[in-house]
């Protein structure tokens, strides 16, 4: 909030103005009038704001409160530079130039937001909104990673990326935060989230957006996070559309109730130094601690160390009991994986380079399926079919975590709303992380179509990359069918209607490859889909 234009006569200028202006300056500099002060970003292809905050800093006695609204400034706020990320560890599949392994990068101060529109955007222009909010399973990443600024020119829609609280200082649920909070502990990243689309109701406007036509899109925990806030009663009308990329939504092991994270959390909260109900130490206790100081037995091959928990006002139910009951946010959906989504996390399980032990794989069936369902799911995926451990865990992995899941959420909610399945294959997708020595490449891994829909680099994903031809036009075609869902609720065209709604009697999905697209009606065949329905796992 201490970022003001230090050159008055420019401040003089733009502090005056209403909506969206440009200035003849060199800079290229350009006001928005929000709710809280005046915003001064920069125009490149697009008009870019960057860090501006939508809550107070939720530090000191507002750690582990929900997000309090932000203080307003009185000179115009520089939104020329992202804000803080919000506190994380680095890992080993996302370091980028500058970090190291392990490192603890970020601040608590850092609940902002960042606006991309088109340069002809002002406040009247009522253009489509999309929300965009960033994976990294709770504890990585930020909304700056993202650059919209293409996506938003090219297809006239404004883009905003945000930050929200990670790890246990976003999602951490113990017995006396519960009671502190009126009954509610553990979703904070999760309101933080909210916070943000309350935000961007309540001033999108100036920067030419339409509060009425906001599109929720996300990819991992982002795409997990959409879930949440289809399936949250408090969500309710902050959003019309919503389109989840390789959500996690009702993998194996990520249902877990409130009450239950309490409980395992008292383990973690007693290797902090402080007693769980000493909420004071707690607040205390440096963020390099909070972060790098694991929680004890917990499973982690398919669900996540923190993330938003249930039978809580924000969350009643689980996704999958929510959307099985029809007890969600109605809106129409755009929803799908990468074809080889697992082959991105052999190197989560050899971290050390070397290729996965059969013993390894065997463990990590046992983990994912559970020890009495091991047996059954390592003979739908023998290694031997594979050719290597590795490619099988990978294969077994994208089946039971991605989309078999994802087939389940299309089903569920294409009851009651439109649904639009589709998958993204590109067999040599452009990226950056390293290919494991027991796999034949990373074909459609995890985070890897992100780079086709925002046609920008992404650091610790796709750091650089140069399209073929036919990956650049399929690149156009994957990130235009997400442009026209933005604005019309339909990926399609204006006047085509080659791609389908989901029907589950058909399991059509739409395949997005670089020889073309086209539906498939193979897709729960090919990942096994049938076998994984009868382990009902949870």
């Amino acid at each position: 909030m201490n970022r003001t234009l230090g050159t008055l006569a420019l401040t003089a200028i733009l502090a005056t103005s209403s909506g969206l202006t440009s200035t003849a300056s060199a800079q290229q500099a350009v006001s928005v009038q929000t709710d809280q002060g005046a915003v001064i970003g920069q125009q490149t292809t697009a008009n870019v704001f960057l860090g501006i905050p939508y809550a107070a800093p939720p530090v000191g006695p507002l750690r582990w409160k929900p997000p309090q609204p932000a203080s307003a400034w009185t000179s115009p706020l520089d939104a020329s530079k992202p804000g803080n990320v919000c506190p994380q560890v680095v890992q080993a599949q996302f370091v980028v130039p500058g970090q190291t392994v392990g490192q603890v990068i970020g601040n608590e101060d850092c609940l902002s937001l960042n606006v991309y529109a088109p340069p002809a955007a002002s406040s009247g222009s009522k253009l489509p909104v999309m929300v965009w909010i960033h994976g990294g399973a709770y504890t990585l990443g930020s909304g700056g990673d993202y650059d919209a600024s293409t996506f938003a020119q090219k297809y006239g829609v404004v883009v905003v990326t945000l930050n929200y609280r990670l790890g246990a200082l976003g999602f951490l649920a113990l017995p006396a935060l519960t009671g502190e909070g009126g009954g509610a502990s553990g979703n904070y990243g999760l309101l933080d989230q909210q916070a943000a689309l309350k935000w961007v109701q309540t001033n999108i406007t100036a920067f030419g957006g339409n509060p009425a036509a906001i599109t929720i899109a996300g990819e991992s925990a982002g795409g997990m996070s959409v879930c949440a806030h289809l399936a949250s009663p408090v969500s309710a009308g902050l959003f019309g559309k919503a389109i989840i990329q390789s959500g996690l939504c009702t993998s194996p092991g990520n249902a877990v109730t409130q009450t239950e994270a309490a409980t395992r959390n008292l383990k973690y909260v007693g290797k902090l130094g402080c007693t769980p109900d000493d909420l004071n130490c707690l607040r205390k206790v440096d963020i390099s601690t909070l972060l790098k100081t694991t929680v004890p037995g917990l499973r982690t091959v398919s669900n996540l160390v923190w993330s938003p928990v249930y039978q809580t006002s924000v969350l009643p139910l689980t996704l999958q009991d929510a959307f099985a009951q029809g007890q969600f946010n109605k809106v129409p959906v755009l929803s799908g994986t990468n074809h080889d989504e697992g082959r991105l996390f052999v190197s989560v399980a050899a971290p050390d380079g070397k290729p996965v032990t059969l013993i390894k794989y065997w463990g990590a069936a046992g983990l994912l399926a559970g020890l009495t369902k091991a047996l059954p799911v390592l003979g739908q995926y023998p290694y031997r079919t594979y050719t290597t451990p590795a490619l099988a865990f990978a294969t077994m992995f994208t089946d039971g975590v991605f989309s078999c899941p994802a087939i389940t959420v299309d089903t569920a909610l294409s009851k009651s709303v439109p649904v639009y399945a589709f998958e993204f294959n590109d067999p040599q997708a452009v990226t950056t992380q390293r290919v494991p020595v027991d796999l034949p490449g990373l074909g459609a891994h995890h985070t890897s179509s992100l780079a086709y829909v925002f046609q920008k680099p992404i650091p610790g994903i796709v750091d650089a990359y140069t399209f073929t031809p036919a990956q650049a036009t399929l690149s156009e075609q994957f990130s235009a069918a997400w442009a026209n869902f933005v604005k019309t609720g339909t990926p399609n065209s204006a006047g085509q209607r080659g791609w389908q709604t989901f029907d589950p009697a058909r399991g059509n999905v739409q395949v997005f490859m670089p020889g073309g697209v086209a539906e498939s009606t193979a897709f729960t065949a090919d990942h096994k889909c049938g076998f994984w329905k009868t382990l009902n796992l949870k």
